[in-house]
């Protein structure tokens, strides 16, 4: 049988990250809510004590002291109003897009650059950077290597608006010095950026794994060797990986005969069409069914018929070549899926399983009793994926065929015909 295809690259749905957006501005909302408190409040009583530095603030000097409180008490209530509003909107439509995104970093940076203007003295205006710096590691870490570059560049123009309004206002800033404090600062970040660019690409994969997986697709594995640099998250790759050899045995195999069921069948026909389609190959169908199953039931008990199964998938996944896939997709019923065959090799391979149930013994019955199989087979150049569906019909039609004409034979289905039955 065909094994699992080691991986394919995992698209992440738009959908699927604004749901998550919204999910972690909901969470971060409640904490930056009690942050900007501690930080307008704790900023403005550090100055009034003098413990801001000895130099007065721009804010101060330009507004006064009484303007200057109640600005940051506006701008407090402004940031309260911007990070409730989208918290509404996120909770009333559980999306969050780009929009939702910047109106929140803005407001974070927004806040604290003013504030640092309004209280701080110009030689404590690296604090700003300081701040700024966590607004954008949880950038980062949960939006992103896009939004965390727009974030850094925000950042960066905001600190160089701060340092010319306060030179403008006669401050004794250099910009020399407050240049290479922001280019320290970027070069950072920009490495911090670069190492955990993409975790949340990593982790949305990883997502995208497990939600095919719990749809029963587990033909997709971490790509554990992209990970240059490996870490908590290749770690889970690695155990999903281990997991999923494991979940496509008991979700896609059919533990009594140990053939493909037919969920696994389903995926595996729709997917070799696909491939067949892309390369104009042709594709074989052979659906088999054991002849006179009812009567091994009621002759020799249902544990004899179970043992019939048992015995029917090991012969005929001994039988298959190769690249054959087998499933059990009824309850005496089976398919043979054969890529890159013709009808000639179809055939062929269908007389030789008709032959080996013949010449086989199965202990389930003794040697009073034979078990056969009538075949049903279709061949075809895979034009397009939707082939699949048209070769299953074609191939119970042949099947039917087969068991008209007396059972324990190979009946081919050609075009033009409701199907040719010969007996082997």
């Amino acid at each position: 049988m065909a094994g699992i295809p080691s991986r394919i690259p995992v698209n992440t749905s738009e959908l699927r990250t604004r749901e998550s957006n919204s999910e972690v501005l909901l969470w971060q909302s409640r904490y930056r809510l009690g942050v900007v408190a501690l930080i307008g409040g704790a900023g403005f009583l550090l100055r009034l004590v003098g413990a801001l530095g000895s130099g007065n603030a721009i804010g101060i000097q330009t507004l006064g002291m009484r303007a200057t409180l109640g600005s940051l008490l506006l701008l407090v209530a402004g940031y309260v109003g911007v990070i409730v509003g989208v918290m509404m909107w996120v909770r009333w439509t559980r999306r969050a897009g780009d929009l939702a995104l910047g109106l929140t970093i803005g407001a974070d940076l927004l806040i604290i650059f003013a504030t640092v203007y309004l209280v701080t003295p110009p030689s404590g205006y690296e604090r700003a950077l300081l701040l700024s710096f966590f607004t954008l590691q949880l950038t980062q870490l949960n939006f992103g290597v896009r939004a965390a570059r727009t974030t850094l560049i925000a950042i960066a123009a905001a600190y160089l608006a701060l340092v010319a309004v306060a030179i403008d206002n006669g401050a004794t800033l250099q910009w020399v010095e407050e240049l290479w404090t922001l280019y320290l600062f970027t070069l950072g970040s920009a490495v911090f950026v670069g190492l955990y660019g993409n975790l949340r690409t990593r982790l949305d994969h990883i997502a995208g794994l497990f939600e095919r997986a719990q749809e029963g697709d587990f033909s997709l594995a971490y790509d554990v060797s992209a990970d240059d640099q490996p870490d908590g998250i290749t770690t889970v790759g690695r155990a999903y990986n281990r997991m999923r050899t494991q979940l496509y045995t008991i979700v896609l195999t059919d533990p009594l005969s140990g053939c493909l069921n037919r969920r696994g069948f389903d995926q595996q026909l729709v997917r070799e069409a696909a491939r067949g389609a892309r390369s104009g190959s042709d594709i074989a169908l052979l659906a088999i069914d054991i002849d006179h199953f009812k009567a091994i039931n009621d002759t020799f008990g249902h544990l004899a018929g179970d043992s019939a199964i048992r015995e029917c998938g090991a012969l005929l996944r001994a039988t298959a070549r190769l690249n054959d896939i087998v499933a059990r997709t009824g309850g005496e019923e089976f398919m043979l899926l054969a890529p890159d065959t013709d009808l000639e090799g179809a055939t062929q391979l269908a007389e030789r399983i008709v032959q080996a149930f013949r010449n086989a013994d199965f202990k389930c019955v003794g040697s009073k009793h034979r078990i056969t199989v009538s075949v049903g087979v279709v061949a075809d150049n895979a034009m397009d994926a939707d082939i699949a569906e048209g070769l299953r019909a074609r191939a119970d039609e042949a099947l039917y065929a087969a068991k008209r004409g007396g059972r324990d034979r190979v009946c081919v289905w050609t075009q033009g015909l409701r199907a040719v039955a010969g007996i082997v």
